[in-house]
């Protein structure tokens, strides 16, 4: 499964990982800073039944990086951009942290397009986050403190990650290599300040309009030691999303996906088989 650089019609280059195929088509995506190896441990598991298709967003991993907003509109685009790039009509689309409050937002527009969603650890559901996620929205000196740098990077990991030997040296090389690419602190900063401000999540009242209207089965996905969104917010994620199954993992952070490989595979797998077979 090797990954390919392509443009997608928006004009944008991204890398994308596809296992073609015939199967079901799923849609992976990742969080703010992460890229497609996030989703490394469980794409084994995945690959049985699916043809899963992976994609750093642009501003991440090793697509481009365009000056640009970085709001939920510019990720919605990116999305929508990918499945008609590859011509998929329709998918269960999976997705953590951004990844998965871009679902929400794609939802508004694209509902059709959605088979089944799974929706980890997503912001919108509650206020609160780590003070440390609202310090690039502190007046003049925001933009300099949510440098993705090689300190700040290992402190956005061992906040994300409860187990701090899944911190893996592999996993912070990658992560301070991706944060060189020219552009990655007008990404990295804008996307966090467009979503969080000094008083927590920005735009709540707009997401929660959506998830009301999202009539898709849901599968929410937490964390149980989740620092970035506390896993409480899990419960107003259940009671807001109309067709919404959830599932709290012990031991795990912010990365189920990374965290508990085997436990997030199964519990994915479980619900989009169901899917298939009613």
């Amino acid at each position: 499964m090797t990954p390919n650089m392509i443009k997608l019609v928006n004009g944008l280059t991204t890398r994308v990982l596809d296992t073609r195929g015939d199967k079901p088509t799923l849609v992976l995506i990742h969080g703010l800073a992460n890229s497609i190896e996030i989703w490394g441990r469980v794409l084994p598991r995945l690959t049985d039944r699916f043809r899963v298709v992976a994609f750093d967003l642009p501003g991440f991993g090793q697509a481009d990086r365009p000056v640009a907003a970085y709001d939920a509109p510019f990720f919605v685009e990116q999305l929508k951009a990918l499945l008609d790039t590859l011509e998929i009509a329709r998918a269960h689309l999976v997705g953590s942290s951004l990844g998965a409050s871009v679902i929400v937002r794609f939802s508004a527009a694209n509902l059709k397009r959605i088979d089944r969603a799974v929706l980890t650890a997503p912001g919108g559901f509650g206020r609160a986050t780590h003070p440390l996620m609202r310090l690039p929205a502190l007046p003049v000196v925001g933009d300099w403190l949510g440098r993705p740098t090689p300190v700040n990077n290992q402190l956005a990991l061992r906040l994300a990650i409860h187990d701090r030997r899944n911190v893996t040296p592999e996993l912070v090389e990658q992560t301070n290599r991706y944060a060189r690419a020219p552009g990655s602190d007008l990404s990295f900063v804008r996307t966090l300040q467009t979503g969080v401000g000094l008083l927590g999540v920005r735009e709540r009242d707009s997401f929660e309009r959506l998830a009301r209207k999202f009539d898709r089965p849901a599968l929410v996905v937490w964390g149980r030691q989740d620092r970035v969104f506390p896993s409480p917010q899990s419960e107003r994620a259940a009671a807001l999303l109309p067709l919404s199954e959830r599932i709290l993992i012990d031991e795990c952070g912010h990365y189920p996906q990374w965290e508990q490989p085997d436990v997030f595979a199964t519990v994915v797998d479980h619900f989009l088989i169901q899917g298939s077979q009613t």
